[in-house]
């Protein structure tokens, strides 16, 4: 289990956190035990089994003191600690072992520098101009042998060509340090400002942007390009031959990971999105640029601790951005004080705690908002106050997970949104008619559970480009047709719409990348299968039965099939798709006896997941299927008579994951150890759940 600690970071959550990740239902179940009851928990899970620790980023020694009382001495558990703060890691105790990462000397230093700032394809005819190299040099210096501040320098010359660029660098870089303080660690946060004053204007708004978010904090790219369009720092201008919201976004984000200033996560079988992060020392540069401009005011209260980052908290809020981390009640109308405020983002960042309230809300003073996102929010009565139409000028508005069972009519005044997630954690919830006239809208994301009474038009959001949790229960299926434009579309098929109808309704929708399709096993839909006739469909999820489905889009990178009831193996058909990545079959989404992976087949795939498959009992593996598989899940197939033979010609295996079952077998000197013995990792989990 790992832990990453921030400054302001709770005992009781700290000691919920070690305990190991739980569902928000296990979170909330455990909401009001005391610091003395969560030790005790957390003491007896220790001394009952082994544990490696692994607690990040711990700030002071005092933070280690209150920890420590947590472990028991009993033996079968080690903690790993990391700081930056080298105090914290100097023990005398001999049952401490220190360790302190080298930086790089000045010959690997050079190394890096010369492979990010001049990319070369043939080494061997490349000789870099003396005056750069001695320049390069100089300048490396200032890096302290830090990967990271050499990363960004690179990055940054990378797209200075001339010998006056490199020259005006160093001058600068030279003239921010000279007479400053000595100190190895100014030089380096010198170089990584540098990297910021030479960003465009557009992109230093999109870098100061990242300041909303907290220390370590995973954020989502695809919400990530729609706030930046909302506050207009992706404009009109920025869309050519037809380019999308997420498009813009995506190009902003390669340019700052091109210079080394974010890290962009992507999963291995996603081509966009996922989410990206800053490294802490670029943070805290991102940080005081954002104070220094009065980009953002960020309010930080957590569990008895408040603070101000980025201003002073009892000042009356001069920016035009204002960021909530963890409050645990705000009031709109005493809280904010600037009538000229353009965002208002709450991040909730702590789920072992309740909903934060949220208090005087005729949002009448507010009427400049363009971004509005109410994370985890308990509404007064749960109801969204009808003062929410004030805000005529808002173009981004999220209530995700937010505990609200109405939403007002007024909600239609919004015209200019081009953002809507009302993923709410409330069943059953009422959502008035009011989407005719938000011809804008790009990203419409609907309850999952709705009203049974709830009947939507969305006949004109012709500018979607994504529509999450559509059902066809409470809109028609016909809506969908002059939907262009959208990339990622859910459905939630219900029995008044046929497959034929679906399929029809989906036909021209010839953009689509993204397509999950949720329906019931109603004898009608038995009979028939669904078009899936789209040449850019990269990702497809199926959760409904469609037994005799032969075919598949031809460059999908990415299937998830659930509760289909194929008769015949899937394989075949599967193993054809030259682009595919990723493969999850979950159960019932095959009936058969036997598959089989043939040679040859399956050229990209990287994951594999089989769970769930009842009436599985033989897998034939071909030597040259899955070449290149990287991740393998087998479980709750408990028919399975054997893992296959063929698993050891795959020799670009880092992880499989087994049930308990096969411990057995495939532990050292079992009988099928031989099967594994090249695999990196191979772990075998009790259960499953997904």
């Amino acid at each position: 289990m790992g832990v990453c600690f921030t400054r302001f970071y709770p005992n009781e959550c700290m000691a919920k956190d070690l305990e190991g990740p739980q569902t928000q239902r296990g979170r909330k179940e455990n909401h009001g035990m005391t610091q003395d009851t969560l030790q005790g928990e957390l003491i007896r899970l220790l001394e009952t089994s082994k544990s490696l620790i692994v607690l990040d980023d711990i700030w002071e020694k005092e933070d280690w003191e209150l920890i420590k009382p947590i472990f028991p001495p009993t033996k079968g558990w080690k903690v790993l600690l990391t700081s930056r703060n080298e105090s914290v890691a100097m023990r005398r105790n001999t049952s401490y072992i220190n360790f302190k990462p080298e930086c790089l000397t000045t010959e690997d230093s050079w190394t890096l520098f010369q492979r990010i700032a001049l990319p070369i394809k043939d080494a061997a005819e490349f000789k870099i101009d003396e005056e750069k190299e001695e320049l390069g040099k100089l300048m490396i210096k200032h890096c302290g042998g830090l990967p990271l501040a050499i990363k960004v320098l690179g990055g940054l010359l990378a797209a200075k060509y001339t010998m006056h660029d490199w020259e005006r660098l160093s001058v600068n870089i030279g003239s921010h340090i000279v007479g400053r303080t000595s100190n190895n660690n100014s030089s380096i946060y010198h170089v990584l400002s540098m990297s910021f004053e030479e960003l465009p204007s557009y992109l230093k708004h999109c870098f100061l942007y990242l300041a909303h978010f907290p220390e370590d904090h995973k954020i989502n790219v695809e919400k990530l390009s729609y706030c930046w369009a909302a506050e207009g720092i992706s404009t009109a201008e920025d869309y050519h031959n037809g380019e999308t919201i997420q498009d813009v976004g995506q190009s902003y984000l390669e340019e700052l990971v091109r210079r080394n200033m974010i890290i962009w996560e992507r999963d291995a079988t996603a081509l966009r999105f996922g989410t990206c992060h800053l490294h802490d020392m670029m943070r805290e540069v991102c940080l005081f640029k954002a104070k220094e401009e009065n980009f953002l005011q960020i309010a930080v209260k957590s569990v008895g601790v408040t603070s101000s980052s980025t201003g002073n908290s009892q000042s009356p809020c001069r920016s035009r951005r204002l960021v909530y981390q963890c409050p645990t009640t705000l009031h709109v109308e005493r809280d904010i004080n600037n009538p000229k405020l353009r965002s208002l983002v709450v991040l909730w960042h702590d789920l072992w705690v309740e909903n934060w309230k949220l208090l005087g809300t005729s949002f009448t003073r507010l009427k400049l908002l363009r971004v509005l996102d109410l994370f985890y929010v308990d509404f007064e009565g749960m109801k969204l106050p009808s003062g929410i139409g004030n805000l005529i000028h808002l173009r981004y508005l999220s209530l995700q997970d937010a505990k609200v069972s109405h939403l007002p009519s007024s909600l239609g005044n919004l015209m200019l949104l081009i953002y809507l997630n009302l993923d709410v954690d409330t069943e059953f919830i009422f959502v008035p008619d009011v989407f005719m006239r938000m011809h804008e809208l790009r990203y419409l994301k609907l309850p999952l559970h709705m009203h049974k009474k709830t009947r939507l038009s969305l006949r004109n959001l012709v500018k979607l480009e994504t529509l999450v949790y559509f059902s066809t229960w409470h809109s028609s299926s016909k809506d969908l047709c002059g939907m262009t434009r959208l990339m990622t579309l859910a459905i939630r098929l219900t029995r008044v719409t046929s497959t034929e109808t679906l399929s029809a309704s989906i036909s021209g929708l010839r953009n689509l990348e993204y397509l999950y399709i949720v329906g019931t096993h109603s004898k009608k839909m038995r009979e028939e299968g669904i078009v899936l006739d789209f040449i850019h469909l990269k990702h497809l999820l199926l959760d409904l039965y469609m037994p005799r489905q032969q075919h598949f889009p031809s460059r999908l990178t990415f299937v998830k099939l659930s509760e289909c009831g194929f008769e015949e193996d899937p394989m075949p058909i599967l193993e054809k798709l030259l682009h595919l990545k990723g493969v999850i079959l979950l159960k019932g989404s095959y009936c058969g006896r036997r598959m089989v992976c043939s040679g040859g087949g399956f050229p990209q795939l990287k994951k594999l997941e089989i769970v769930g498959l009842n009436k599985w009992e033989e897998w034939l593996v071909e030597e040259g299927s899955m070449p290149l598989l990287e991740t393998l899940s087998i479980l709750d197939c408990e028919e399975l008579k054997e893992i296959p033979d063929g698993l050891r010609f795959i020799y670009s295996l880092e992880l499989v994951m087994l049930g308990t079952r096969w411990k057995k077998k495939f532990s050292v000197g079992g009988e099928d150890y031989y099967k594994v013995q090249h695999i990196p990792s191979v772990e075998f989990i009790g259960g499953y759940f997904k």
